[in-house]
């Protein structure tokens, strides 16, 4: 059973790695220019920042990731994601092309980078959540956590400098029983797991750094830890 399954998963991985080789050659052989993913507006980005600090998930630079656009995938395409304006950056042809694009938002199904995919949760009422682009963190079959990235920008605090800077900022959504909750703070995750309260309470006070240093794993790992 076990060797049936590690050839079903070698199976998988074989036709995911091979469509992956169809569609590139395809894509290559027809020309960026009949591509419907070169549809967009052009990215601009004239900001003079503070140091080290700029409006994109994770790099500035542009990483090799998977798209789904328009019912079509894409992949091995050139991305960064600007957090600041929602916006998806394609570098339709190569590294050292100037060329960047907004891909327009509504025909953004998900995208990966680094191997974190992200999903466009359309389905949000954007009174009560931001809305569009949020990585997609799969818990269990019934229950998943939505991330939303993003980032405020505000002048630096120095006299006569026209810096700029830029504070991430997060939203955090829980996928349960077929409902989306906030849960941006403690209050609101014990509501929906008040069975777990203690092991929450015991999670906040073990992981305070982690807390500061990276909201987001520590969200993570605090779902996965409720739900273990």
């Amino acid at each position: 059973m076990i060797f049936g399954l590690f050839l079903n998963n070698y199976h998988l991985r074989s036709q995911t790695s091979k469509e992956a080789e169809i569609y590139n050659w395809f894509d290559k052989n027809i020309g960026i220019e009949s591509l419907d993913i070169k549809n967009g507006a052009a990215h601009l980005n004239f900001d003079n920042t503070v140091e080290n600090q700029n409006r994109y998930y994770f790099t500035e630079n542009f990483r090799k990731g998977t798209l789904r656009y328009n019912n079509q995938n894409y992949y091995d395409v050139l991305l960064k994601y600007d957090i600041y304006k929602d916006d998806l950056v394609l570098n339709p042809y190569d590294e050292a092309n100037t060329t960047k694009i907004n891909l327009i938002k509504d025909n953004v199904e998900n995208f990966s980078i680094n191997n974190e995919k992200f999903i466009n949760l359309k389905v949000l009422n954007p009174s009560f959540f931001k809305g569009g682009f949020y990585e997609e963190v799969l818990i269990n079959s019934t229950s998943a956590l939505y991330i939303k990235y993003f980032k405020e920008k505000k002048k630096d605090q120095k006299e006569e400098s026209n810096l700029i800077q830029y504070i991430p900022r997060y939203e955090f959504v829980l996928l349960k029983d077929s409902k989306y909750y906030l849960i941006n703070g403690k209050k609101e995750i014990i509501a929906l797991f008040p069975e777990s309260k203690r092991k929450i309470n015991d999670y906040y006070f073990m992981n305070k750094s982690l807390k500061k240093e990276n909201p987001a794993l520590f969200i993570k790992n605090l779902v996965k830890y409720i739900n273990n």
